[in-house]
């Protein structure tokens, strides 16, 4: 398994993408669903995906179906036209300090294959009085000015209107544990949706589970708002939305994927969490590999506060990520992003045991192991606190 996987994993993260031009994405999805017969997909009007898996042997549910959700971009570039014959136009699509442009690197897909570049101007954003003050804001979280809105730069042959660009970083590598390619965010997590559907088909899973893959995230949760607004996403399901979230202080790479109690704006549906929670835990007891972190993932804001906003049941796990977005932040330049492939093959088993759960456990927003502490502890004090009760006032 985890070599078909990590395999998969390689090649979804290869994909050229950029918000709104996830069209590579979108066909590799399409291509992986024919292939599967028990798996249908449709689409709304936005181009967000919605995959249901339908067993042949259904069984009687306690909880209530998952659904899985990721997002098909990664901040990158979008060629807008020729200014002449050896120079584009592209706007910039997502969150990367501005810092990171000038005389940058990067590459376009056009024509079925990549075409290299260099920027030679950058265009920075004239914001207002309103847009200022939310990007100081946004300055002292993360240290520095937004993007431009665009740039110029130098080609080595024509680039095609609406050909996505991104950083002239390399195909993906594997060296040891670690993963390190153009464009983790989120395009692991998907990956990690897609081996999670390969296995319930394959296993034949008696559970109906679903798959949502969003586009246009990276500028602001563009189809996940609309999807929600239109009803796309089914009501009666428990969203999980999987990111990779820079690591930060008490996370560690490599020490398993992380249950995210929470983002920079929100908390999530605490039964939701829960619900995650439980099924780690009996999955941690059947199989001593596994391992997973919890935390409150707060260096930015995920589609799980759009879909909580929004009336869902929605949690999210994460895979911790070096060099968000592709910043070092250490050396000042792009680089690859990073994750640790025994996260994402933990990510995996997690989603195949979260898939099959409605099965046999109830979704109650309880913890049945904390439920035993704290009844355990309620049941060894209290008598005690009764006979000193009246020493205490």
């Amino acid at each position: 398994m985890s070599k078909k996987y990590l395999s998969l994993l390689r090649n979804i993260v290869n994909l050229p993408t950029a918000p709104f031009v996830e069209t590579s994405v979108i066909r590799f999805i399409t291509d992986f669903i024919a292939d599967r017969p028990a798996l249908r997909l449709s689409r709304d009007r936005f181009g967000n995906m919605l995959v249901r898996y339908q067993p042949k042997r259904k069984s009687k549910l306690v909880g209530r179906p998952v659904l899985f959700a990721a997002h098909m971009d990664h901040p990158g570039f979008v060629a807008t036209k020729m200014v002449d014959k050896n120079h584009v136009h592209a706007e910039w699509r997502g969150w990367v300090q501005s810092q990171y442009f000038h005389h940058a690197k990067i590459q376009f897909f056009s024509g079925g294959r990549w075409i290299p570049a260099v920027v030679t101007d950058v265009q920075l954003h004239k914001a207002t009085k309103a847009e200022a003050r939310q990007a100081a804001a946004s300055a002292r979280s993360f240290g520095a000015e937004g993007p431009p809105d665009g740039i110029i730069a130098k080609v080595k042959s024509p680039v095609a209107k609406n050909s996505p660009g991104m950083w002239a970083l390399s195909d993906a590598t594997i060296k040891g544990t670690r993963l390190h390619a153009r464009a983790c965010d989120d395009l692991a997590g998907l990956a990690a949706i897609l081996c999670m559907l390969d296995e319930v088909c394959k296993t034949k899973s008696p559970v109906p589970t679903f798959a949502f893959f969003t586009r246009a995230e990276e500028v602001g949760f563009a189809g996940a708002l609309a999807a929600v607004a239109d009803k796309t996403v089914p009501r009666n399901t428990v969203v999980v939305a999987v990111e990779n979230s820079k690591a930060i202080t008490g996370v560690g790479v490599g020490d398993g994927p992380v249950l995210r109690v929470g983002d920079k704006a929100t908390v999530f549906t605490p039964a939701a969490t829960a619900y995650c929670h439980v099924v780690a835990d009996k999955l941690k007891e059947r199989d001593k590999t596994f391992a997973y972190q919890r935390k409150l993932m707060d260096g930015g804001t995920c589609e799980s506060t759009a879909y909580c906003h929004h009336g869902y049941d929605a949690t999210g796990i994460c895979l911790p990520l070096v060099n968000y977005h592709n910043m070092d932040m250490d050396k000042k330049k792009i680089a690859p992003e990073s994750i640790d492939t025994r996260d994402f093959l933990n990510l995996v088993k997690w989603f195949v045991a979260l898939s099959k759960a409605p099965a046999t456990l109830k979704f109650d927003g309880t913890h049945p192991g904390l439920d035993d502490r704290l009844s355990a502890l309620l049941k060894k004090y209290r008598t005690r606190l009764v006979e000193t009760a009246s020493s205490a006032r």
